[in-house]
């Protein structure tokens, strides 16, 4: 990467060499992939969600949405979770610990602290895809401590339940998603995503578990039993940003993302859905809203537009 001019959406700026930091949590060593360095906006912690991994944020070589927010001046922070892309040791060699409560209450407190060691004087905001934005939330849940420093969210794709859709899309994700999958996964030993193209990467069985339990009923830890729901009413949230794609009708439904914002409760909350015609080039699914070129066209403006405007002043 490094010496490559890049232009978008009038931003010219020269590629920094990718920084890779290798960030051990108890037994487990995280991928932590830092763009634009050397750059001086914002911070921002890109979180993947369930069957993929950080790749989903820069699935080409300076383009993405990591590309997109580096040209603008911004750094960057990929993370692969414990169990996901190059993070150690991988799911398949993996005897015990990838679990989700592990996730958000040992890996993401440990890289937003390691981000902020690094740049305690910038603003740090957090983007979440699906899972990930859950997983993200549960974090600061769970680690109130941590929200001072966050300056705002951004999620993609975003929803705890699903309770909308039409009667086929729910009858598919109750044989499929609900079904079909964890059989595989007990056959397997993972969730086999990507044989089944249905994500970039394989998942815990155990992980997977848990987010259908929780988009089944209660937002509640299934280990020690915090009960997150409760405990949201005492935080103050930073303002946030969500989008949904118009095709995506199982995985982040508009519906189910308005309710996951109401959940969160009261605080400033933008809720957009791309449509073809009405700012879009074409209706968004689940992982495209991230990894098609056109998004860095259609509605990766108004994520920079939305940034700026909440950039601290």
């Amino acid at each position: 990467m490094a010496g490559n001019n890049k232009t978008l959406q009038g931003f010219q700026v020269e590629q920094s060499v990718i920084e890779t930091h290798a960030l051990t949590v108890n037994s487990v060593e995280l991928q932590l992939r830092c763009f634009g360095s050397d750059n001086t906006g914002a911070v921002l912690l890109l979180v993947h969600g369930a069957l993929e991994d950080g790749r989903v944020f820069h699935p080409r070589t300076d383009q993405g949405l990591a590309g997109t927010l580096v040209a603008a001046g911004h750094t960057v922070y990929v993370v692969d979770l414990r169990g996901h892309g190059a993070s150690q040791p991988a799911l398949a060699d993996a005897t015990e610990g990838m679990t989700q409560s592990a996730l958000i209450s040992q890996d993401l407190p440990a890289v937003l602290a390691f981000i902020r060691a690094r740049h305690a004087e910038r603003p740090l905001f957090c983007v979440g895809h699906g899972w990930g934005g859950v997983w993200m939330v549960s974090a600061l849940i769970r680690h109130p401590e941590l929200l001072p420093a966050i300056s705002g969210l951004l999620h993609f794709g975003v929803r705890r339940r699903q309770q909308h859709g039409s009667g086929l899309t729910r009858l598919a994700s109750r044989w499929v998603w609900q079904r079909l999958l964890p059989l595989l996964g007990k056959i397997n030993g993972v969730i086999p995503g990507r044989a089944l193209a249905i994500g970039t990467a394989d998942e815990s069985t155990a992980i997977y578990a848990a987010n259908l339990a929780w988009m089944r009923g209660e937002w509640r830890d299934l280990e020690d039993g915090f009960d997150y729901a409760s405990a949201i009413d005492k935080l103050d949230w930073p303002p946030a940003l969500y989008l949904a794609g118009e095709s995506d009708r199982q995985q982040g439904h508009i519906g189910d993302v308005r309710d996951f914002a109401r959940e969160m409760g009261p605080h400033d909350a933008q809720i957009v859905l791309l449509e073809k015609g009405q700012g879009c080039s074409r209706r968004y699914s689940h992982n495209d809203l991230l990894t098609h070129p056109q998004a860095e066209v259609d509605h990766f403006p108004l994520v920079l537009g939305w940034l700026e405007q909440h950039l601290p002043r």
